[in-house]
Protein backbone atom coordinates (compact mmCIF):
# COMPACT_ATOMS: atom_id res chain seq x y z
CA UNK A 1 0.00 0.00 0.00
CA UNK A 2 2.65 2.37 1.03
CA UNK A 3 5.19 1.60 -2.24
CA UNK A 4 1.22 2.23 -4.37
CA UNK A 5 0.84 5.68 -2.62
CA UNK A 6 4.44 6.45 -3.56
CA UNK A 7 4.61 5.16 -6.73
CA UNK A 8 1.25 7.26 -7.22
CA UNK A 9 2.45 10.16 -5.94
CA UNK A 10 5.60 10.64 -7.97
CA UNK A 11 4.08 10.22 -10.65
CA UNK A 12 1.21 12.75 -10.68
CA UNK A 13 4.34 14.97 -9.52
CA UNK A 14 5.73 14.15 -13.06
CA UNK A 15 2.31 14.50 -14.85
CA UNK A 16 2.19 18.14 -12.83
CA UNK A 17 5.64 19.02 -13.79
CA UNK A 18 5.00 18.34 -17.68
CA UNK A 19 2.41 21.48 -17.32
CA UNK A 20 5.37 23.81 -16.72
CA UNK A 21 7.42 22.35 -19.31
CA UNK A 22 8.72 24.83 -22.00
CA UNK A 23 6.62 25.26 -25.15
CA UNK A 24 7.70 26.31 -28.61
CA UNK A 25 7.92 30.03 -29.33
CA UNK A 26 4.90 31.37 -31.09
CA UNK A 27 5.24 32.01 -34.32
CA UNK A 28 6.06 35.93 -34.23
CA UNK A 29 3.00 37.95 -35.30
CA UNK A 30 4.09 41.17 -37.15
CA UNK A 31 4.46 42.30 -40.67
CA UNK A 32 5.29 45.36 -42.71
CA UNK A 33 3.84 46.06 -46.01
CA UNK A 34 5.60 49.77 -47.05
CA UNK A 35 4.56 51.64 -50.46
CA UNK A 36 7.83 53.18 -52.04
CA UNK A 37 7.48 55.92 -54.36
CA UNK A 38 10.26 57.94 -55.99
CA UNK A 39 10.40 60.50 -58.87
CA UNK A 40 13.60 58.29 -60.67
CA UNK A 41 12.09 54.66 -59.97
CA UNK A 42 9.30 52.68 -60.72
CA UNK A 43 6.91 52.45 -57.44
CA UNK A 44 6.87 49.00 -55.85
CA UNK A 45 5.28 47.53 -52.85
CA UNK A 46 7.51 46.16 -50.38
CA UNK A 47 6.41 42.94 -48.01
CA UNK A 48 8.08 42.11 -45.59
CA UNK A 49 7.34 38.57 -43.63
CA UNK A 50 7.18 37.85 -39.56
CA UNK A 51 10.39 35.39 -40.84
CA UNK A 52 12.01 38.56 -42.71
CA UNK A 53 11.81 37.39 -45.98
CA UNK A 54 11.35 40.42 -48.54
CA UNK A 55 9.05 40.72 -51.64
CA UNK A 56 8.64 43.56 -54.00
CA UNK A 57 6.08 44.13 -56.26
CA UNK A 58 6.89 46.53 -58.97
CA UNK A 59 3.07 48.49 -59.91
CA UNK A 60 1.70 48.97 -62.53
CA UNK A 61 1.48 52.78 -63.58
CA UNK A 62 1.23 52.61 -67.34
CA UNK A 63 -2.35 51.11 -67.55
CA UNK A 64 -3.52 52.74 -64.56
CA UNK A 65 -3.01 56.65 -63.29
CA UNK A 66 -0.29 57.16 -60.84
CA UNK A 67 -3.24 57.67 -58.05
CA UNK A 68 -4.54 54.52 -58.28
CA UNK A 69 -1.04 53.53 -56.19
CA UNK A 70 -3.02 53.83 -53.17
CA UNK A 71 -5.88 51.81 -54.71
CA UNK A 72 -3.40 48.98 -55.44
CA UNK A 73 -1.65 49.11 -51.96
CA UNK A 74 -4.81 48.62 -50.73
CA UNK A 75 -5.69 45.71 -53.11
CA UNK A 76 -3.01 43.89 -50.91
CA UNK A 77 -3.98 45.26 -47.61
CA UNK A 78 -7.49 43.54 -48.61
CA UNK A 79 -5.45 40.68 -49.45
CA UNK A 80 -3.64 39.87 -46.49
CA UNK A 81 -6.75 40.88 -43.91
CA UNK A 82 -8.37 37.90 -45.80
CA UNK A 83 -5.49 35.76 -44.26
CA UNK A 84 -5.94 37.12 -40.58
CA UNK A 85 -3.44 39.87 -40.67
CA UNK A 86 -5.00 43.58 -39.56
CA UNK A 87 -3.04 47.12 -39.78
CA UNK A 88 -1.72 48.14 -36.62
CA UNK A 89 0.10 51.15 -37.39
CA UNK A 90 0.57 53.27 -40.50
CA UNK A 91 2.96 55.71 -40.67
CA UNK A 92 4.04 58.36 -44.42
CA UNK A 93 6.98 59.74 -44.96
CA UNK A 94 7.94 61.97 -47.77
CA UNK A 95 10.86 64.23 -49.01
CA UNK A 96 13.37 65.50 -50.78
CA UNK A 97 17.06 63.40 -51.56
CA UNK A 98 19.68 64.35 -53.61
CA UNK A 99 20.13 62.05 -56.88
CA UNK A 100 23.22 60.02 -56.65
CA UNK A 101 23.50 58.96 -60.01
CA UNK A 102 23.03 62.89 -61.21
CA UNK A 103 23.70 65.11 -58.70
CA UNK A 104 23.59 68.14 -61.08
CA UNK A 105 20.05 67.37 -61.36
CA UNK A 106 17.26 68.47 -59.16
CA UNK A 107 17.21 66.40 -55.94
CA UNK A 108 14.71 63.07 -56.11
CA UNK A 109 11.28 63.59 -54.38
CA UNK A 110 10.30 60.34 -52.50
CA UNK A 111 7.17 59.08 -50.05
CA UNK A 112 6.45 55.50 -48.42
CA UNK A 113 4.02 54.58 -46.75
CA UNK A 114 4.41 51.76 -44.22
CA UNK A 115 1.41 49.45 -42.73
CA UNK A 116 2.69 47.51 -39.76
CA UNK A 117 0.28 44.40 -39.69
CA UNK A 118 -0.62 42.10 -36.70
CA UNK A 119 -1.58 38.23 -37.16
CA UNK A 120 -4.96 38.14 -35.72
Amino acid sequence: MKKTLLWGTLGLAALGSWAFYPRAAAEPGYMIVSLRVTNSERPTLVTISPSGEETKDVLNTKTKPVRSLQAQTLAKLNELRNQGWAVAHVTSNGGYVQNANNPALSPDYFFTDNYLLEKQ
